[in-house]
């Protein structure tokens, strides 16, 4: 496999988290988030996106040229509408911006499941596993979120006694009996 290509997809996916990283860390400021779920989930996000990030910049050789000093305008070019969608500066309740993360997160987990692709292809087999490893997290950090939503609706639309109803009838609906094959 061609260096640059595998090069290419190091950097979007290093670029996309350190964006979703800027937008934890904008959100965790934000006195609109005082549930301790939800103050947890940001801490958990801010926590592992951090490291990825520490972890993508200990690998220059996989990041293109300048990759570090020309995030800004990367951003445009693989998150699109995201990159508005993430900006914490607007006046959305915590739903919303939890509702976005869970967005960017998928969009992490489909480039760690490329990048893994890709480096599974080059026969760099760090990166293989540094991708796997980086996936985990970020499905684990997907499920959180999802555990975590019902509860900030309800409480946001005051009617938290049906918060935990929300999550189990929620949760449910991913279980792998529901797939399309058998609906």
């Amino acid at each position: 496999m061609e260096t640059t290509k595998l090069n290419d997809y190091t950097t979007d996916l290093y670029v996309l988290i350190k964006h979703s990283l800027n937008a934890v860390k904008s959100q965790k400021t934000s006195s609109k988030v005082t549930s301790s779920k939800a103050v947890d989930l940001l801490h958990d996000l801010d926590k592992a996106l951090t490291q990825q990030v520490q972890a993508f910049e200990n690998m220059d050789e996989h990041l293109n040229e300048g990759a570090k000093t020309t995030i800004k305008e990367k951003i445009a070019s693989i998150t699109g509408s995201l990159a508005g969608a993430l900006d914490t500066q607007r006046e959305d309740p915590v739903s919303k911006m939890l509702r976005d993360d869970y967005t960017a997160l998928s969009m992490i987990a489909s480039g760690f499941t490329m990048l893994h692709t890709a480096a599974l292809g080059a026969g760099n087999d760090e990166l293989a596993e540094f991708s796997t490893s980086s996936l985990k997290t970020i499905a684990g950090l997907i499920t959180e979120t999802s555990r975590i939503i019902p509860h900030v609706v309800a409480t946001e639309i005051g009617t938290e006694q049906i918060a935990e109803a929300a999550e189990t009838n929620t949760q449910e609906c991913w279980n792998p009996e529901n797939t399309m094959a058998t609906a």
